[in-house]
């Protein structure tokens, strides 16, 4: 048997034993399973102390990354500035939906949208010249760079697309020629990939044996509660995902604190902190 093969059982074996351990703390753990119906949650606890507690909550995972990758400074200005893009077109797609309920096009004011875009440009660039000049490179982040860099370009050219679009459609709107144009909402497609891609950014540099936990609380608790609970109010989804969200909450803070010998123990106090601040939340609605 080789070592390479050797080196993946041990990894199996290794995810397994972990898996067993977390599904029966979890199946014991009081928010777990829990009656929907007896949940506390309103929009002026969410105003006061849910989003705040969210925010930070998220605040950390980017401060956890910026020390694990200096780079990520300036990765986390650029998801931000995409994210931004992200939560105004999907403003817009709703108004351009109630429009055309009455009409064929909807005509909506895209400047906004355009400035957030060369914004998400603008941060393209200044990522580049970091990446190039700063000496970060090393013999185990080779592969994660290549990653980095094919995603980087991806989101440029996702960007410029978008750009090409929202420019035309600021020449044609209330002209005869609007007719002439693709939909609006006919962007959402690339608006999708968009914010897929920007996420492979922020993971790639992250050291390879974190990235999958990483990657998990990025897309199944961080991303999502961005959405639906930091830069809106949904409780109805909050409250049926939230036996998801706290599966994925739990299996990071277990990951990171007891499972994986690669992180650095100095960081283990932000876990503890953001595992506090998820519990008060669940407290104050249980």
């Amino acid at each position: 048997m080789t070592k390479a093969s050797t080196f993946s059982i041990i990894k199996l074996m290794k995810f397994l034993i972990i898996f067993l351990f977390s599904f029966n703390i979890f199946a014991s753990y009081p928010y777990f399973k829990f009656d929907e119906k007896k949940l506390k949650l309103n929009k002026d606890a969410h105003n006061r102390y849910i989003r705040p507690q969210l925010k930070n909550i998220k605040a950390e995972y980017y401060l956890i990354a910026k020390k694990l990758s200096p780079i990520h400074a300036s990765i986390i200005k650029l998801r931000e500035s995409a994210l931004k893009f992200i939560f105004d077109y999907n403003a817009k797609f709703t108004e351009c939906e109630q429009q055309q309920k009455e009409q064929a096009y909807c005509e909506v004011d895209v400047s906004s949208l355009l400035n957030s875009s060369y914004e998400v440009d603008k941060n393209i660039q200044t990522l580049r010249k970091e990446s190039i000049h700063r000496d970060f490179l090393k013999d185990d982040n080779i592969a994660g760079y290549m990653s980095f860099t094919k995603h980087l370009d991806d989101v440029e050219v996702l960007n410029s697309q978008i750009q090409r679009y929202l420019e035309l459609k600021k020449i044609v709107n209330s002209t005869v020629y609007t007719t002439y144009t693709p939909l609006f909402t006919d962007l959402s497609n690339t608006v999708i990939r968009f914010n897929i891609v920007i996420n492979f950014v922020f993971i790639d540099l992250i050291p390879e044996t974190l990235q999958d936990t990483f990657e998990a609380l990025l897309i199944h608790f961080i991303a999502p509660l961005e959405e639906r609970m930091i830069n809106n109010y949904s409780p109805k989804w909050f409250i049926l995902e939230l036996g998801k969200l706290n599966l994925t909450w739990n299996t990071y803070h277990m990951n990171l604190e007891k499972g994986s010998k690669e992180f650095p123990e100095q960081y283990i106090k932000i876990v503890k902190l953001m595992h506090n601040r998820w519990n008060s939340i669940l407290k104050l609605i249980f």
